[in-house]
Order: structure tokens, then C-alpha cells, then sequence
């Protein structure tokens, strides 16, 4: 899927790299071009940004912090009476909630003061917007604080990541004797949350010989471990390409959560879709976005205290019931998370954005495409397989000019020290 730099009536862009850009921007845009809707991709460095927002009507930023750029592109919206909205899918506008991070990152004076002066751009951004877009209901209602219309646009899959979960899903498995027990970590910030479960998934090992936990991703295990040192197995951080693969080597799929933390309420249940397009049932904290889309012992497990999780790991040690559990979890989110399914949302979204926005003139220019939505067939894998390159932008080179040219040196400096104390860190 190449990306077609002209003008267009919708931009959607985003400040930042990985999968968050990927699920709120690169899926989005697939939505919104499938509900017929002419839209546009860019990202905050585009140096062809300011021509491609010239005749947009609505912009989407997500998780852009605002700064002296960010507020000249958001005027020059306005004066044209366009819509401002943006997307959210974690609380990064709350610097008083920093200290739930739990980040090995932030034991560094420097690292810790950028990521909050960062915070306070987020809520700067989150006040001169018009319209907020979140991911879960959590998040929604901490928006709602600001006196902001908001509206929640849950993740959902691309055509591309099923076609790779659909091939990894019909991979015949080599019987054996191992029931594997799996947990996907993206970052170190997860180990208090792996922590919580330790002590249940040491006890259910001790009991059944047959069980093996194996860690994809970054994971510090203790050294309470070591006495199960044979029966776990590592997996490196893997591309969203290659992670369904990793994901169907599992027969249990973890998703816990510290469910104190802010940080945590405000995740999306997307662990319990991944793993559910592979045909692997998921047993995760009792959060609102996971219990929104479990149903306990139809399509996955909640979790809640330790009996929970004992509770859950035992019932899915039965075969039968994996089976049957992970299979209900596949249709689910088939039926309610495709691109197809979250298109068909945005005509009636983006219809009531502009109204409760008072930008009805907006969405008046947006009615002659409401009739012009393409028929599935038409929308392929193949035609919408993502350009490798996309993601590859911006690189380092590229957000530091960035910051030069936007933020100041100072700024710059401390992101280089950042940096290379990572590269030193490991």
C-alpha cells in the first residue's frame, strides 16, 4: 500500500513510531478509505504536511505534542472552520500520573523530565483540539474532564495482519506433551505486571510437569525461575509481521495487568485480539477493555485475584476446552474487529464529530461520499499489504531535524543523550 502525497478532504497523522502509530493511524486510514471517505496518511516530520492539511476539512493528530509548529498547524485549520481532532490511546496527558510508569528509563534524571515536559504537550494538544477520538472507555472518561466532545474508536485489525494470523492459525502443530503457557511483552515496563502472576504460575508448574512458559519480547524473569529454568524458553522481540507466528506456539495466551495503575485501565484488549485471530484463548486482567471483550469461559478468561487465575489456567489445561474457547475468541473478534466492521463505524462518526463539534458545514461537504462505499470484495490483502518503507520513516535522522527546527537545541541534546544511553544500557 503505497501512500499518495496530495491534499485530501481527511488527514490523519501521528507523532510517533511502532504500533501505536500503526493501530491508530495506518489501521484507521484503511477504515476510512473503505468507508469511501477520501483520507490521506502523514506523519508530524512530513515535510510535505502543511500543503497536505492546505484543503483538509478534518485533521487527526495522534499523539502529537503540541509545540510552536503544532500550533501554527492547528490555527491555520481553524481559520478555515476545519476540525481538529485528536486520538488517544494512553494516558500520556496526565503528567500527575507519571510516577505509574514503570519504566527503567526514567531512573534517569533527563529521560524522566523530557517524557513529562512531553506529558504537559499531549494536555496542551488535548485543550486546543476540537474533538477527541480515544481508544478505550477509560480513557474516554478521563478525557471528558477537559469539557471536550469525545468519542471512543476501538483498535482493530488491518487486512494485512489477518491474512498473516489466518496463514500462522492453519499451521498444523506437532502433537506432543507440552502445553504451552505464553506471554508477549513490548517493553520492560511489563515486569511488575508479570510479577503479579509469578507466584500462580510457579504453583500451577509445580503441579503439572507438562506446562511451559514461554516469553516473547522484553521480560526480566528473577531468579525465582531458575528452578524451572528447563521448562522456559525466550523468544526476542519480534515485527507485528512476525509476532502471529510466535503467538500460535502458544496454548495459553497471558495478558496481565496491575489493575491499580492508570496506565494499565487504559489499555485496549488488543493482546486478547491478537492471540484470538491465531485461534489462542487469552486469560487477562479483570480490566474494563478486556472484560468489554470476554466473556468468561465463552471466548477467554478475566482475572481478577489469584484464584482467578488459577481457576482459568486450570480449565484451559483440558484440550477440548482450549480448543473450543479459542476458537469462540477467533470468531468473536472476526465479527466485531475487522477493518471492514470499524468502517462501516466512521460515516456515522464522523457525521456526529462535525455536528456536536459545530462544524456542520464539514460534514456537509463529507454526505456525497457517504453513498460511494466499495463492495469487500474489492478490498484485498494484496492491494492493501503496507509499504515496509512507511514504517521505517521518520528515522532518528529525521525527528531530531525535526526537533531542531521546532523544539530547540536543548531539547535535542537531552533526546541524543537519551539516546545513546540506551544504546549503552542496552
Amino acid at each position: 500500500m503505497q501512500i499518495k502525497h496530495q491534499p485530501s478532504s481527511i488527514v490523519i497523522l501521528s507523532g510517533v513510531q511502532g504500533d501505536t502509530r500503526r493501530y491508530r493511524t495506518l489501521h484507521p486510514y484503511q477504515q476510512i478509505r473503505m468507508a469511501g471517505f477520501p483520507c490521506t496518511l502523514s506523519h508530524l516530520t512530513d515535510s510535505h504536511l502543511p500543503r497536505l492539511i492546505s484543503n483538509a476539512q478534518v485533521v487527526i493528530f495522534h499523539r502529537v505534542a503540541y509545540d510552536r509548529y503544532v500550533e501554527g498547524l492547528v490555527q491555520s485549520i481553524h481559520s478555515r472552520q476545519g476540525l481538529v481532532i485528536l486520538d488517544i490511546d494512553d494516558l500520556i496527558f496526565d503528567v500527575n500520573a507519571f510516577h505509574w510508569i514503570d519504566s527503567p528509563d526514567f531512573k534517569d534524571p533527563i529521560r524522566a523530565n523530557l517524557y513529562q515536559e512531553e506529558m504537559n504537550r499531549h494536555k496542551q494538544m488535548l485543550e486546543h483540539s476540537d474533538a477527541i477520538l480515544a481508544s478505550t472507555d477509560y480513557l474516554a472518561g478521563l478525557a471528558r474532564k477537559f469539557s471536550k466532545p469525545v468519542w471512543v474508536h476501538r483498535n482493530a485489525f488491518s487486512l494485512e495482519m489477518h491474512a498473516i494470523s489466518e496463514k500462522a492459525r492453519l499451521i498444523q502443530r506437532l502433537p506432543g506433551n507440552k502445553i504451552v503457557i505464553g506471554y508477549a511483552s513490548g517493553t520492560l515496563t511489563h515486569n511488575k505486571d508479570f510479577a503479579m502472576i509469578t507466584p500462580v504460575l510457579q504453583a500451577v508448574m509445580k503441579r503439572n510437569s507438562q506446562i511451559h512458559l514461554k516469553i516473547a519480547g522484553r521480560l526480566t524473569l528473577g531468579k525465582e525461575w531458575a528452578q524451572f529454568k528447563s521448562r522456559i524458553s525466550k523468544v526476542p522481540l519480534v515485527s507485528w509481521r512476525e509476532l502471529p507466528a510466535v503467538l500460535a506456539g502458544f496454548d495459553i495466551n497471558l495478558a496481565p495487568l496491575l489493575m491499580d495503575n492508570p496506565f494499565n485501565k487504559s489499555k485496549s484488549a488488543i493482546k486478547f485480539m491478537e492471540a484470538a485471530l491465531v485461534g489462542v484463548p487469552t486469560i487477562a486482567s479483570a480490566t474494563e477493555a478486556f472484560q468489554s471483550a470476554i466473556d468468561p469461559g465463552r471466548n477467554g478468561f478475566t482475572a481478577a485475584s489469584e484464584a482467578d487465575w488459577i481457576m482459568a489456567i486450570e480449565r484451559l489445561l483440558d484440550p477440548l476446552e482450549r480448543k473450543q474457547i479459542g476458537e469462540a475468541a477467533f470468531k468473536e473478534v472476526l465479527e466485531k474487529d475487522s477493518a471492514m466492521n470499524r468502517s462501516s463505524e466512521w460515516p456515522a462518526k464522523l457525521q456526529e464529530i462535525c455536528l456536536i463539534s459545530g462544524k456542520p458545514a464539514v460534514w456537509e461537504n463529507f454526505e456525497r461520499f457517504s453513498d460511494q462505499v466499495e463492495k469487500s470484495s474489492n478490498w484485498t490483502p494484496e492491494s492493501w499489504r503496507l509499504d515496509p518503507e512507511i514504517e521505517e520513516h521518520p528515522n532518528r535522522l529525521e525527528q531530531g531535524i525535526y526537533s531542531l527546527r521546532h523544539r530547540d537545541v536543548g531539547t535535542l541534546a537531552r533526546q541524543v543523550w537519551v539516546f545513546f544511553r540506551r544504546l549503552v544500557n542496552g
